[in-house]
């Protein structure tokens, strides 16, 4: 899903506004630590914090959204989607901003659980109540899974018609439509940004583009001229270039870099340890894999675990790999990459 809607703790300031605005008279201090916990992706702790609310009998709407975010968070999607519809059953007949807010987790919900007819409900209904641009490409996402291409485009369309310049949407849908083997469809979208529009658009634009339509030479030379921007997003992505070209020791000295400067990126960290494994330094991989764990982002959990076992794995200590091969796939125990990963393990 787009990436705005996915990054959680990005959506809390309204959840923050209607804590506080709708509970005035009531105490609310257990469900503000729960979003605070859900802010710094704590998932677990956030559960507690909500369970602490309802005990002291603080707001049951705002208590059950949050518990759908915290399930939300930690890829338990039915508890999510049970959250969801219980927040909404407090609600009354006049529709608010809290109420779409909540219908867009629940859609998010329904879609990871595999429910996509569900998904495509809840965005029709949002749209029938408001035009919302976000909405509108969310269902195109949608109608995408369930194969239905002119309709996906149809809603692309008009979500890029309201603001043409929002390179991060049409990044998204190229990289669905190329998922779904779209390819030329995703390129025309591309293409389409940057056909008679160049001169209005920023050398890391022009590079992220060419970097989704694997013009990777092009990617590299503008990325490269906008080595001032030290921003995460544009470190990974020319790092990744680099990836592309086969060159992953100067792919390893982009995430380095950004690193010695900004050393809790638990992404780049994982870039790096991939870069390592590509070169042979499966030791070095580890640590990197190993660093990133620490930090506990939940959102890179699965991963980064994944990616420590195949760290080991080139090591050649198999049987700590096959230790927590087990136990990977008792948290995920539906990745089947994992389990022919494991069938391979056993035979050592």
């Amino acid at each position: 899903m787009h990436k705005k809607k996915v990054a959680i703790a990005g959506m809390l300031v309204f959840l923050m506004l209607s804590v506080t605005g709708c509970n005035s008279n009531k105490s609310v201090e257990n469900i503000k630590q729960g979003f605070d916990a859900i802010t710094s992706l704590k998932y677990e702790e956030a559960l507690r914090c909500f369970e602490t609310a309802d005990e002291a009998g603080e707001n049951k709407q705002q208590i059950a959204r949050g518990q759908g975010i915290a399930y939300l968070g930690l890829a338990k999607y039915k508890e999510a989607i049970e959250q969801f519809l219980v927040a909404l059953s407090y609600s009354d007949e006049f529709v608010d901003n809290f109420d779409f807010d909540t219908n867009y987790y629940l859609a998010t919900a329904y879609f990871k659980n595999g429910q996509v007819a569900e998904a495509e409900k809840v965005y029709t209904a949002i749209l029938a109540l408001r035009d919302d641009r976000e909405a509108r490409y969310l269902r195109g996402i949608v109608f995408l899974e369930e194969n239905k291409l002119a309709a996906a485009k149809e809603d692309f369309d008009v979500a890029l018609a309201k603001d043409n310049s929002d390179y991060d949407m049409r990044i998204e849908i190229a990289k669905a439509l190329m998922n779904k083997g779209f390819e030329n469809e995703a390129k025309a979208y591309l293409q389409a940004a940057l056909g008679g529009n160049e001169k209005k658009i920023s050398d890391y634009d022009k590079g992220r583009l060419s970097y989704y339509m694997g013009d990777y030479e092009n990617a590299r030379n503008y990325l490269e001229s906008t080595k001032g921007n030290k921003s995460a997003d544009a470190a990974l992505l020319l790092g990744q270039t680099y990836e592309k070209l086969g060159d992953y020791n100067y792919a390893a000295s982009v995430y380095s870099n950004y690193l010695t400067q900004h050393p809790d990126n638990v992404i780049l960290f994982n870039r790096l340890g991939m870069c390592k494994l590509q070169a042979g330094d499966a030791q070095g991989a580890l640590e990197c894999f190993e660093k990133a764990l620490a930090m506990e982002d939940s959102s890179m959990t699965q991963i980064l675990k994944f990616n420590q076992i195949v760290a080991y794995e080139y090591l050649g200590e198999f049987d700590q790999a096959n230790v927590l091969m087990r136990s990977y796939l008792q948290i995920y125990p539906d990745d089947q990459e994992a389990l022919r990963e494991y069938e391979f393990l056993r035979s050592r």
